[in-house]
């Protein structure tokens, strides 16, 4: 068994915003459909009869939420870096696929398109959660992301 210290909450619901609203505000929006991708600023999701995953992050927590299928109800955990030892997590700044942008308005490297609630991104910030096994071994168990970061910010 891997002990999984750096989970703060969890559970099961069929409310999504109810469980969002209860456990963070003011974060950003990562939001996957059966037939869209969306990124926005924290608001109610209006369709989540086709949803399949939510994450909602500030840069102390993320609470995520995800079913297997549509047919299925949402499990969540909420993460709180707050509560955590620097020791905890890895932090990683990954570029984002972007081949052109306009305002809030990005082209993917593949061509699709997306949007992000800000202008002029470059990367997202993860934390990358360890986790130890039986035997002491660390392992990557989790991640979260923490921020947008805009070209040429580097904090």
């Amino acid at each position: 068994m891997t002990d999984k210290n750096y989970i703060a909450d969890f559970g099961s619901t069929e409310d999504v915003n109810a469980v969002i609203e209860q456990k963070i505000s003011g974060g950003n929006m990562i939001l996957m459909f059966t037939d869209k991708f969306v990124c926005c600023p924290q608001q109610n999701i209006e369709d989540t009869s086709h949803l399949l995953e939510a994450r909602v992050f500030t840069e102390n927590s993320e609470i995520k939420l995800m079913r297997p299928t549509i047919a299925d109800q949402f499990s969540w955990r909420l993460i709180d870096d707050t509560k955590l030892s620097p020791d905890d997590f890895i932090t990683e700044d990954q570029f984002l696929s972007i081949s052109e942008s306009k305002g809030f308005e990005y082209t993917a490297i593949g061509g699709g398109k997306y949007t992000l609630p800000l202008q002029n991104a470059e990367k997202l910030r993860v934390h990358n959660y360890i986790s130890y096994d039986e035997q002491g071994i660390a392992q990557i168990t989790d991640f979260r992301a923490v921020k947008y970061i805009r070209k040429g910010e580097e904090k």
